[in-house]
């Protein structure tokens, strides 16, 4: 099938791939957004959406292509059944995709270009109609604006008649992807850490679930009472979060130590994915239901879920 129609996010024309019918999903290959799928009632979320914010989705996506992360679907805020597929919210693409700081933006725009040079020097082509995303722009101001910024800090060298439409990633601007390596060397961690209830009652939840969806997503999981350590409880768990890729926190049960580190997690700028048993979600703290969880019914569900979620947004 190869239909030329409207990209439901930037509303350019773009390449309907295909359609599933049964999974009421439609996938998309965009110039602008790069390859995704969406499903009826996210589309109907992003009708309503502003133009800011379907930019933020569109860099999202765009990043993810250009990483060549696993095609990922777009799931609606209201979303609650399973699917065996890559997929996010539009809530938490607003909420963790998208750079929350001008630095941050700074920082994953000079990545995306560095992934697009062929070679060191070598010049890459923008069309600011179309690769707006790429700097995480809103629009042609903000993409001009970026790369203006990029380029005052050294990073990044503008063309003088062409200015942000011909670029090249300077020397500094290399030094600067490399500190970030060395930086945030948890960004190449395997070890994916679990804060949750140590209950029997939760016995079947981590082996089914936590655990198996780590592993289905090429992470080892880890919760403090099964590691081996000589160190006081506290000072082990700091260590744990900080040598891992994400935190999950499963809420369940509402224990202190979960919030705790969930927090500590997110001080250090590593990811979390919020969890809960679906009746005991209510109970959660005010100040962590802001977060999109994973309200899960069962243990296959949860297996489902919180694998489709690692593979949407923890970058391969």
């Amino acid at each position: 099938m190869n239909n030329m129609v409207s990209c439901k996010v930037c509303h350019h024309e773009v390449e309907l791939v295909d359609r599933h019918g049964a999974r009421d999903i439609t996938l998309y290959s965009c110039p602008i957004c790069g390859e995704f799928g969406v499903t009826r009632p996210a589309t109907m979320d992003l009708e309503r959406m502003s133009n800011e914010d379907r930019a933020k989705v569109s860099a999202y996506l765009r990043e993810r292509t250009l990483r060549q992360d696993p095609r990922v679907t777009l799931l609606s805020g209201s979303h609650t059944g399973s699917i065996d597929i890559p997929a996010v919210a539009i809530k938490d693409v607003l909420d963790s995709g998208f750079p929350q700081s001008l630095a941050d933006r700074l920082d994953r725009a000079l990545n995306n270009l560095y992934r697009m040079s062929t070679q060191l020097g070598a010049e890459i082509r923008l069309d600011d109609r179309k690769d707006y995303p790429l700097l995480f722009a809103e629009n042609a101001d903000a993409f001009k604006f970026i790369a203006e910024t990029l380029q005052e800090a050294g990073w990044l060298k503008l063309h003088p008649m062409f200015g942000p439409t011909q670029v090249v990633v300077t020397a500094k601007g290399l030094d600067r992807i490399a500190e970030l390596g060395r930086n945030k060397v948890w960004k190449e961690s395997k070890q994916a850490f679990v804060a949750m209830w140590f209950d029997s009652s939760l016995d079947r939840a981590w082996d089914v679930g936590f655990k198996k969806a780590c592993s289905a997503s090429g992470h080892d999981a880890r919760r403090m009472d099964l590691v081996e350590h000589n160190q006081k409880i506290c000072d082990a768990i700091i260590a744990e979060i900080r040598r891992s890729r994400f935190v999950v926190a499963d809420f369940t049960g509402h224990r202190g130590g979960v919030y705790f580190e969930a927090g500590y997690a997110l001080g250090l700028g590593i990811p979390v994915i919020w969890t809960c048993r679906k009746d005991d979600l209510e109970k959660t703290h005010f100040d962590t239901r802001q977060y999109n969880h994973i309200a899960w019914e069962n243990e296959e569900d949860l297996f489902v879920r919180l694998k489709n979620r690692i593979e949407a947004t923890i970058p391969s």
